[in-house]
């Protein structure tokens, strides 16, 4: 679509501040005598919405767009136009809006195409014309859907930003309404349209538009029958879907209202190309796609918000993302305040939508931490992530304290007194980044209170990957650990670099094996550990460069 050519018509209203918180005489005789508890369409009129505008000169310009303009079905033209459809008996109102008020010479140019048909379409003639009868006597304001399921506040005298016509108003049809109006009434982008239509947002638009489906909607669509076992449909209603929806919530709907944060093209691009680097899933089949796919929601997840389900604003806010099981996660604290997500001083401007606002941001307010680049946690208590063991057994056992995560552990147990037995943990959606790797062991006094149980556990560890070749590879730390008997241990096992990512794969690529390392004569250790978890720590790329700069220097020195 060019949207330089209709951009009149499908303008935003931009503002700065942060908005939380007469015509010469007609040659229709026309009428304003109407009751304002009319009877049903074709009681009073004697023409058509058609003849009552082909009867108007200085309604000849969107009479040209009426004969020209072409209603679609299923995304595909038809023979029909909105001329035919002015002169059918569905019961319509139409807001006509007087010569001279907008360009039809660049609408007309438009509908040249099937793709500006459509546009026309979908942004001007729609955008004028609602399904059954709306009067102007009214002294109460409401919302009406439109043809192209836009809501415009309904007045008095307007509708939207376009007041009708003294005297020619309310002027009665066999199918409906006919208002003359003295301005085009102007459409607005929704949010997911603004996204998907406009230039300067074309670095999210471009990927949200890659997966918009146009589906079938069996509830307002009529059936014909059943043919082989399948459905027919003799009018088929379709509707604008995206998977991504279940992503950033229904952008797209007119009911909701939704603020969502938007980094300019500049500010967007180096924060991409960071954050695909723990993306990179080297083999894999599609490996690009699925990068671009997890990148691209993994920064914009958290952009958006439903104002709708909202509690308290000025205390919290939370994304479309959030949910209770991801907790503490796609919440953020004070948000107006120095500092916060929607800190007015980080807020460029803000683009009024037809279902929210969209905000252009300064600077890019996360960190790769808050984002994506996240601790990953095995639970111990989890049975299925224990995916090998010897020479032990498990006893998986719930305990609460805010020390212990996930409310659980596993006690793992010798099978013998001698046994050094060896239990392997599968680790999943690791990223292509560095992790501090970790076992948290806990106190035998979690499960006895009066435990007198404090010899240390003593062990070594394997971690398996895959590199970017897709081989499996492992990395031995021989080096004994041991942890501290008296507390909650976090017992750091190694620093390690993914080469590949792992995340929301279903065949996970990451495992680490525990082998206790306990000699016989060694009588001062145990051999029995009780596990909280795996826990990898991500470290940041500045603290990975500067441990591996020292780890070089070390190792020239030798």
């Amino acid at each position: 679509m060019n949207t330089n050519k209709i951009k009149k018509y499908i303008k935003f209203i931009s503002l700065v501040v942060l908005p939380l918180g007469g015509v010469g005489g007609m040659a229709l005789s026309c009428s304003d005598a109407w009751n304002e508890h009319y009877d049903v369409a074709g009681s009073n009129g004697t023409s058509s919405l058609l003849q009552l505008v082909e009867e108007n000169p200085q309604l000849s310009d969107f009479l040209s767009l009426l004969k020209v303009t072409h209603i679609y079905n299923n995304n595909h033209r038809t023979n029909v136009t909105y001329a035919d459809l002015l002169d059918a008996d569905q019961t319509l109102t139409v807001w006509a809006p007087l010569n001279g008020t907008f360009n039809v010479d660049s609408l007309l140019s438009l509908c040249q195409t099937e793709k500006g048909d459509s546009s026309v379409s979908q942004h001007f003639v729609m955008n004028h014309i609602a399904h059954n009868l709306y009067n102007m006597n009214s002294l109460t304001s409401e919302n009406v859907k439109m043809l192209n399921d836009k809501f415009l506040e309904l007045g008095t005298r307007s509708i939207y930003n376009a007041s009708v016509v003294s005297d020619c108003f309310n002027i009665p049809a066999t199918n409906g309404l006919l208002h003359v109006v003295d301005d085009d009434a102007q459409y607005t982008y929704n949010i997911y349209e603004g996204l998907t239509s406009m230039d300067e947002f074309d670095h999210i638009g471009a990927f949200l538009k890659h997966f918009e489906r146009q589906e079938l909607d069996e509830d307002k669509s009529i059936q014909a029958g059943i043919v082989d076992g399948e459905k027919v449909y003799s009018d088929s209603v379709m509707v604008k879907e995206n998977a991504l929806f279940r992503v950033f919530d229904q952008i797209i709907s007119e009911d909701s209202t939704f603020a969502m944060l938007v980094p300019d093209k500049a500010t967007w691009e180096p924060v991409y190309a960071e954050a695909s680097k723990y993306f990179n899933f080297g083999a894999l089949e599609k490996a690009d796609s699925i990068s671009e796919y997890w990148t691209c929601v993994s920064l914009a997840r958290d952009l958006i918000f439903n104002r709708n389900t909202q509690r308290s604003e000025q205390d919290s806010i939370f994304s479309t993302s959030f949910s209770p099981a991801e907790w503490p996660y796609h919440v953020f604290y004070k948000p107006f305040e120095a500092g916060g997500l929607m800190d007015p001083a980080n807020i460029k401007d803000s683009l009024l939508c037809s279902n929210g606002y969209i905000y252009r941001m300064k600077e890019w307010p996360f960190t790769p931490e808050d984002l994506y680049f996240r601790p990953i946690i095995t639970q111990g208590e989890r049975e299925a992530n224990i995916i090998d063991y010897k020479d032990c057994t498990f006893d998986y056992r719930q305990a609460i304290g805010d020390s212990i995560s996930g409310n659980g552990y596993v006690a793992i147990t010798k099978r013998n007194s001698t046994s050094n037995w060896t239990a392997t943990f599968e680790i999943r959606n690791t990223l292509s980044g560095t992790y501090d790797i970790c076992a948290v062991i806990l106190p035998k006094t979690v499960s006895n209170a009066f435990s007198k149980d404090f010899k240390k556990n003593k062990f070594k560890a394997v971690l398996n990957y895959v590199d970017e070749n897709g081989e499996n590879k492992t990395v031995n730390y021989d080096e004994e650990m041991t942890n501290n008997p008296y507390c909650v241990d976090t017992v750091v096992i190694g620093r390690f670099t993914f080469p590949v990512c792992n995340y929301q794969q279903q065949d996970a690529t990451v495992s680490l094996q525990l082998k206790c390392s306990i000699a016989n004569r060694q009588t001062s250790y145990s051999r029995d550990m009780y596990l909280d978890c795996i826990y990898l720590k991500p470290v940041s790329d500045e603290d990975a460069i500067v441990v591996k700069e020292t780890t070089t220097r070390k190792e020239a020195q030798k």
